[in-house]
């Protein structure tokens, strides 16, 4: 996973404040100084209460968009107008989406808003006539309000962290290198802070992931200042021998998570197939571990599944690769023409802006542009002089042959294989082999490799001729826009030739 969470600018670190907001909305300020003072010592689980006064409706719905948070609203019906507190109702369930407030209705004047109506209709938690809000009511219901308001909200922080882990899982593969996958993870681990209002906001954290390699635990991934110790093996960076000391001892206990002083140590599952560790920097407070435990429950199974799809598709590749090698080597083609037409098409592909991913599919799949040349006799493919009319037909037949072979795979890198080698001869202007196509009808990675095919085989010496000076083979190319080459694609090659060969 990137970690740009953690090489972010610091925040501004805020103090969560130990207290609840209750807001008192009443046209009358002696309802306020009443509220104040009775509830002036009352705390709720080790928190007290912060007023916010408001005297109408309408600085009533704007101190509530302020503050958000708000966890009690104290509500009179009768302020600028009749309705004014039951449009305040309205304006916070509705137009804020604001279902965890709770509020408390506060009435003088039971006939504007009689109870059993406004209950029915309006989505308030509690309805009072203020004759009867004795001291002892008063605590009754803000405590029963708290409750629920904190009950709410233990249940809203869960929904956005199954919100936030189910998210994260479903983008860990999108990675394309081991490297951006543990750092996507380590990006998860450290974003699952407490971020409520009574806790301390996360502005920075440094942390690194381990992965063992020929013996030796290495640093995958990093953020912050363990940055400057990515690759190096744990073991040879003094400060960290007090996480050193920590793994070592990890295998003395179950627990996933070790804590420590300075932050927190999670180990891999022991029936995992690598060996990682991950350490974040950071208080055991500002953390939501319960969150941290379920996103760990599938990172074993993640890391293990991507290690071995990344293992597969490299085997895979390098199979391609030495396969369009040895088609080369028989051939008696210029040493490593098939590695550079790979690194050119990939350096063409990228300045093309596709997809890292199709820029590596490209990569890949023009090794194989040539394979059906391994049906052509070798007394024509390998002729040193020039071939009768009767020996270039047979050589036409390569692509068609090349394609048979690579179409049957269902794997989409021999796939694009298959539509490189069944149309890189053919020409701009119609005039190629197999089918004749022209223009765009002629699949761009196609026209891209004529291209670099051509380039890259005037460019070197063979058994049967020289290498071509630059200019030579530049001016044969541009002779050549329109015919063979499309002339778009042969304009940016040349504009961008000093990078597209620079392999």
């Amino acid at each position: 996973m990137s970690l740009s969470f953690l090489s972010k600018e610091p925040k501004e670190t805020r103090i969560a404040s130990a207290s609840y907001k209750i807001m008192v909305a009443d046209d009358d300020p002696e309802v306020h100084q009443i509220t104040r003072m009775m509830l002036a010592d009352f705390t709720f689980e080790g928190k007290g209460l912060e007023f916010i006064n408001t005297y109408s409706g309408q600085e009533t719905k704007e101190a509530l968009r302020q503050n958000p948070d708000t966890a009690i609203l104290f509500l009179d019906v009768v302020m600028e107008s009749n309705a004014s507190g039951l449009e305040v109702v309205d304006y916070l369930r509705k137009e804020l989406s604001n279902p965890m407030t709770r509020i408390i209705l506060r009435t003088g004047q039971p006939g504007e808003a009689p109870e059993e109506e406004v209950i029915r209709q309006y989505d308030i938690n509690d309805y009072r006539l203020k004759t009867e809000m004795t001291m002892k009511r008063l605590y009754t219901s803000t405590y029963a309000a708290l409750r629920s308001y904190r009950d709410l909200s233990q249940i809203d922080r869960h929904r956005k962290g199954l919100e936030k882990i189910i998210k994260a899982s479903s983008q860990l593969f999108e990675h394309q290198s081991l490297n951006e996958f543990l750092t996507s993870i380590l990006d998860n681990l450290a974003s699952f802070n407490q971020d409520e209002s009574n806790m301390l906001f996360l502005s920075q954290t440094d942390g690194f992931l381990t992965l063992k390699e020929h013996d030796a635990s290495h640093i995958m991934a990093a953020t912050g200042k363990y940055k400057a110790y990515l690759g190096k093996k744990i073991s040879e960076v003094e400060e960290l021998t007090h996480v050193l000391k920590l793994i070592d001892r990890s295998s003395d206990t179950n627990d996933k998570i070790i804590h420590t002083e300075k932050g927190f140590l999670v180990k891999n599952d022991q029936k995992s197939l690598h060996d990682s560790y991950i350490f974040i920097e950071g208080a055991k407070e500002i953390y939501n571990f319960d969150l941290i435990n379920l996103f760990l429950s599938n990172y074993d199974v993640a890391l293990d599944r991507f290690i071995m799809e990344k293992m597969v598709s490299k085997t895979q590749k390098e199979l391609i690769i030495t396969l369009g090698e040895i088609v080369e080597s028989h051939f008696d083609e210029t040493a490593g023409h098939v590695r550079r037409i790979s690194e050119m098409m990939y350096q063409f592909a990228t300045l093309l802006e596709f997809p890292t991913s199709e820029c590596e599919m490209i990569k890949i799949a023009s090794t194989m542009h040539d394979i059906g040349k391994i049906a052509i006799p070798d007394h024509i493919i390998k002729k040193k002089g020039k071939l009768t009319p009767e020996e270039f037909d047979v050589i036409k037949h390569h692509p068609v042959i090349g394609h048979k072979i690579l179409s049957k795979s269902e794997l989409s890198l021999l796939k694009a294989s298959a539509e490189i080698a069944l149309y890189h001869h053919e020409r701009f202007d119609g005039s190629g082999y197999p089918e004749g196509l022209s223009g765009e009808a002629i699949p761009l990675r196609a026209r891209m490799l004529a291209i670099v095919d051509v380039f890259d085989a005037m460019s070197h010496k063979r058994v049967y001729k020289e290498a071509a000076p630059l200019e030579e083979v530049l001016e044969y190319l541009e002779g050549q826009a329109g015919k063979h080459f499309d002339p778009k694609l042969l304009t940016f090659f040349i504009k961008h030739l000093d990078r597209i060969t620079n392999v």
